[in-house]
């Protein structure tokens, strides 16, 4: 053998060494997938073919299938404003590999309503998307493979911009909501649809001290009277909103995961708990799956059972059950 083609064993050693040290110092200096994502760029992330490249959120009524669909599954529906938006990230880490659909019909500043909608009649697209989120929940209903609707919406703006009388887009659907959000829940009742509702979501207010460090100003505290205001006005008005539903509908509170006492925390560890002054982030988002456990745990529970007892068959040629 030429010796010449192998290195000395001193030189070995040495880069083995050298190999070693540098292998623990980046095992030392790691950073983990959520740290490494910066701030600015932590927000809830749709699916391309839902939404257009210069947007976050749809602009058009869409059904945005955000995981692989499978006709023959129970299918849970979030359905909202910007606010549903925001559970994107925590709903799909809730659901795992439950085998469930997850699909979403959001559009920012678009609480969920029956805006009792004719047949081509001309109207704002939130009322359009609301109207399609209704049409399609009846599609799932008629199909009976088992489903779950998870409401979610900035409540406590919608009902501020009413005692507001504000102006703008935002007062026009919080106007429109005060009679076709409760209208809703009846229609959801009356359909047999099964429903869970997020509540109210802690956002930073306009004013605030200035905030100097981190993800500037949205890593400080913020007073839980002002993260939060009015949440027990909400809260009734939720519940008493909701009073046609099932008995199992919950009112569903992710605050407390980054909220306590008087005060709503900035940062839980490394992570931010907003995004913008009025969404959590998308790490945030996925801290707070427990929370939406539930309502994937009864979606995938709510398959109807075959005739004799056994859950129905999933598979997409039933002769093969």
């Amino acid at each position: 053998m030429n010796q010449r083609s192998l290195p000395p064993l001193g030189s070995t050693l040495l880069s083995a060494v050298v190999l070693a040290l540098l292998s623990s110092l980046l095992v030392a200096f790691s950073v983990s997938p959520a740290d490494a994502v910066k701030p600015r760029n932590d927000h809830a992330k749709m699916p391309r073919s839902c939404v257009a490249r210069a947007d976050l959120i749809p602009q058009d009524p869409t059904v945005c299938r955000l995981t692989a669909f499978k006709e023959q599954r129970p299918t849970v529906l979030l359905w909202g404003d910007s606010h549903a938006w925001q559970m994107i990230p925590g709903l799909k880490k809730a659901a795992g590999k439950t085998d469930v659909n997850l699909v979403a019909i959001v559009m920012g500043g678009c609480p969920p309503m029956d805006n009792q909608l004719s047949p081509g009649q001309a109207a704002p697209k939130c009322y359009q998307s609301n109207d399609l989120a209704l049409d399609y929940l009846s599609g799932i209903l008629d199909a009976e493979q088992g489903h779950r609707v998870l409401l979610a919406a900035s409540w406590q703006r919608y009902r501020q911009a009413i005692k507001d009388k504000d102006r703008t887009y935002t007062g026009q659907m919080a106007r429109a909501s005060r009679k076709a959000t409760p209208r809703l829940m009846q229609t959801l009742a009356s359909m047999g649809a099964e429903v869970d509702v997020v509540g109210q979501v802690a956002t930073v207010p306009e004013k605030r001290k200035s905030c100097s460090k981190g993800n500037s100003p949205y890593s400080c505290n913020v007073a839980r009277k002002k993260a939060l205001a009015d949440s027990v006005g909400t809260k009734r008005y939720l519940k008493n909103t909701m009073a046609p539903l099932a008995s199992d509908a919950r009112l569903i509170d992710v605050n407390p995961y980054f909220c306590e006492g008087k005060v709503c925390h900035g940062k839980v560890g490394k992570t931010h708990t907003w995004w913008d002054d009025l969404h959590i982030s998308a790490s945030m988002s996925r801290k707070v799956r427990g929370y939406l456990k539930p309502t994937i745990k009864d979606a995938d529970a709510s398959r109807p059972a075959a005739p004799d007892g056994e859950p129905g068959c999933t598979l997409p040629i039933p002769i093969l059950c």
